[in-house]
């Protein structure tokens, strides 16, 4: 995806937009300094001018910066500083009364979210504020075949073909797809995740958590894959979601698909997800199926990095 095309897709997010706009006016206060990290085209910095903001330094390491400062003079909008640079190289910044930063994925932290918000805390004042606040991943079962009979195509190819190695390589792999409402089950999403971007500790790159099920709460339904979505916190009572009931963003869903569909009769349904964002992304998801008592029925584990070709 072109740069431009993707400044065209942000901002043409009026959800988001209007999200990040409230957080602004939540947090800013006249006079204040703010540091615009991943800045793109500017938005954040002119929005924070107009909220009375004194001064926004916008760090960049794209082309878009150039940009950013011809949107800023046909705007007329000054108190602007533009660094050329990602935020992770930049030495000995200036502090900020506020730090924001939108790099969000579909998989949310399929951008680098995590290692520059942690990094962005270098770029804060003292009881400075940082922007997003936290983070929920959340994961629930697909119920219907819809998406899974759309990527499964393998098996149907014909002509007294086998292709399942190839069908193994496919299914490894995550896949961004509008889930609707009506793919899930009745028992509900599982929060697998939770990041508090302001804390004083060290965050890990390296990420777990199991979410279940019982058959009771699955209606008895048989799963064909997983959705994950996610809710951020922007600032205190502002929350930018993309669960398939939320409103609609340029965002979507994640799909993972199964190898094979599981049903859990008289049991449990468990899923742990082990995200790695140390060096790019790497997801796995191990699927496992209780009967009575725990007894394990079946199990299936997946891995991006299986899905690479």
């Amino acid at each position: 995806m072109s740069e431009i095309e993707l400044q065209r897709k942000l901002l043409g997010d009026t959800v988001r937009n209007d999200a990040l706009h409230a957080a602004l006016e939540r947090v800013i206060r006249p006079g204040m300094t703010v540091a615009d990290i991943g800045a793109g085209t500017g938005f954040l910095s002119f929005l924070a001018r107009r909220l009375g903001a004194s001064h926004c330094h916008l760090y960049e390491y794209s082309d878009t910066l150039a940009l950013a400062e011809e949107l800023a003079r046909r705007n007329r909008i000054d108190g602007l500083t533009f660094v050329h640079a990602h935020s992770t190289a930049v030495k000995q910044p200036p502090k900020a009364d506020v730090v924001v930063s939108e790099t969000l994925g579909n998989f949310a932290l399929e951008e680098g979210l995590l290692e520059t918000l942690v990094d962005a805390r270098r770029f804060l004042k003292p009881g400075g504020t940082l922007l997003p606040r936290a983070l929920r991943q959340l994961v629930a079962p697909v119920v219907t075949p819809r998406l899974q009979d759309e990527l499964d195509v393998w098996p149907r190819i014909g002509h007294e073909l086998d292709f399942a190695p190839a069908r193994e390589i496919a299914l490894n792999n995550m896949y961004v797809k509008t889930i609707r409402p009506a793919d899930l089950p009745g028992g509900g999403a599982r929060v697998w995740d939770e990041i508090d971007f302001t804390g004083k500790g060290k965050l890990q790159g390296k990420r777990s958590g199991t979410a279940e099920w019982t058959s009771r709460q699955l209606d008895g339904a048989t799963v064909h894959g997983f959705a994950l979505w996610w809710e951020c916190e922007l600032a205190p009572g502002i929350t930018l979601s993309t669960a398939p009931d939320a409103p609609a963003t340029h965002w979507e869903q994640v799909y993972l698909p199964l190898l094979e569909p599981v049903r859990a009769a008289a049991g449990t349904l468990e899923v742990t997800l082990t995200c790695d964002t140390r060096q790019g992304v790497r997801l796995v998801w191990e699927t496992r199926v209780r009967g009575a008592g725990g007894k394990p029925v079946s199990s299936q584990r997946q891995d991006l990095l299986r899905g690479r070709l």
